[in-house]
């Protein structure tokens, strides 16, 4: 089977976690789709081991938590444990995009950095306040993950995180798209 293919597959897999884990609850397949989903992080896992970067840290650090959270759900036959993998997704981007402030190139700026090898100032110091707003993104949707996780019924936390999340990820991203459009022609105008 293609690379390709097999990382298409595995990314579906991730993208529609929260369905899987409805399906499980509603139809009382849990121990199947379990480790089906664990199969699926451990090849994504793989899949990514030659490679390197900060988007392929960012991917392994996130399939290795969905491994292990799939693992320890499916020993302790719990659906609410299999609930918290959106909360770990969320606090690992927290603490990597946090820490990254503390260091004189944050993620977004090595991002930027991917596509354009030289920023003009103005543009460092606007990745870095990019940075920050996805740091306090990350914050209050990984406490939305964990409230749904923890005190919610599967309905509303697959409602959440496998919606509503999304929804928010991709409005927060196209209008940094535009405020990035937009900074750039005030300072092109300069």
């Amino acid at each position: 089977m293609p690379k390709r293919l097999i990382s298409l597959l595995c990314i579906c897999g991730i993208i529609a976690y929260p369905f899987f884990i409805y399906l499980g609850v509603s139809f009382n397949l849990l121990n199947i789709l379990l480790p089906i989903l664990a199969v699926i992080f451990i090849v994504r896992i793989a899949y990514l081991r030659n490679s390197k970067g900060i988007k392929t840290l960012l991917a392994s650090v996130s399939a290795l938590c969905a491994t292990v959270i799939c693992i320890i759900a499916f020993m302790a036959d719990s659906q609410r444990i299999a609930m918290y993998y959106p909360v770990c997704v969320n606090a690992v981007l927290f603490f990597v995009f946090g820490g990254s402030l503390f260091s004189q190139k944050p993620i977004i700026t090595r991002l930027a950095l991917l596509y354009d090898k030289e920023l003009p100032d103005y543009a460092i110091e606007y990745t870095r306040t990019v940075t920050k707003v996805w740091v306090i993104f990350f914050m209050a949707n990984g406490a939305m993950a964990f409230i749904t996780a923890q005190y919610c019924t599967v309905e509303t936390w697959t409602l959440y995180n496998g919606f509503i999340a999304y929804i928010l990820i991709g409005t927060l991203a196209g209008c940094e798209y535009l405020a990035r459009m937009i900074f750039r022609r005030i300072h092109e105008k300069k």
